[in-house]
């Protein structure tokens, strides 16, 4: 199971600052990576707007070159955005399948510069959608709360979608994302998922690294 801090902020500076700390305890043995995972938001797709210049990551990418990045567009044009992104080098593309206009565009694009991609769907949406996506994406995120705002409760019918895309894609790589803590990563590993994407529980307590290596654990 692996574990990815997830960063939700509204400004560079605070990114910036996390990604610097998640570099002293985020260890990802496969790779020897630090992976992060970048919450975008434009407040069309999203309630709220997040950070979302991709030109300020490409910036402070020489200081970082162990840390490797996922950033999850939660916009209502991916398409509009795509190539900023992958011209900052993530590694990882994460788009919703409520806003894909041309996966074949996505998909081509994402191949071009050696990038994964990744479907995801919001809670509302039922986990067929991401059933025909199959040989397109290197892996599929539940996103277990309302798109935007970290510190939202875990919805508990998300765990039969993950179980359910588990049995569809038996060697999918499978993300959930949203309320992630002590509680609810038991029963989301035991769904089906592989990797735990955490916000607010790891960043919202007396000692992140502590907080990283208990999900670590589980």
């Amino acid at each position: 199971m692996k574990v990815i801090p997830a960063i939700n902020e509204t400004n560079f500076k605070e990114v910036k600052k996390k990604i610097k700390a998640a570099q002293d305890f985020v260890i990802d043995p496969a790779d020897e990576a630090v992976w992060i995972h970048l919450d975008v938001a434009d407040g069309k797709f999203t309630r709220n707007v997040l950070w979302k210049n991709p030109a300020d990551l490409l910036k402070v990418k020489s200081e970082m070159p162990n840390v490797k990045i996922e950033v999850h567009l939660m916009v209502e044009n991916p398409d509009a955005v795509l190539d900023a992104w992958l011209d900052a080098k993530v590694k990882r593309i994460i788009v919703h399948s409520e806003s894909i206009k041309d996966i074949d565009v996505i998909k081509m694009k994402c191949v071009a510069f050696g990038v994964e991609l990744v479907i995801a769907i919001k809670p509302d949406t039922p986990v067929e959608h991401l059933f025909k996506y199959e040989g397109d994406a290197s892996g599929f995120l539940i996103l277990a709360v309302n798109p935007g705002l970290a510190g939202q409760k875990f919805k508990e019918d998300q765990l039969a979608k993950i179980k359910a895309l588990r049995q569809k894609f038996p060697n999918a790589k499978i993300e959930v994302d949203g309320g992630v803590n002590l509680e609810t990563a038991p029963k989301i590993k035991e769904s089906g998922a592989d990797i735990l994407v955490s916000a607010s529980y790891i960043w919202n307590g007396k000692n992140s690294k502590e907080a990283y290596l208990d999900l670590l654990n589980i």
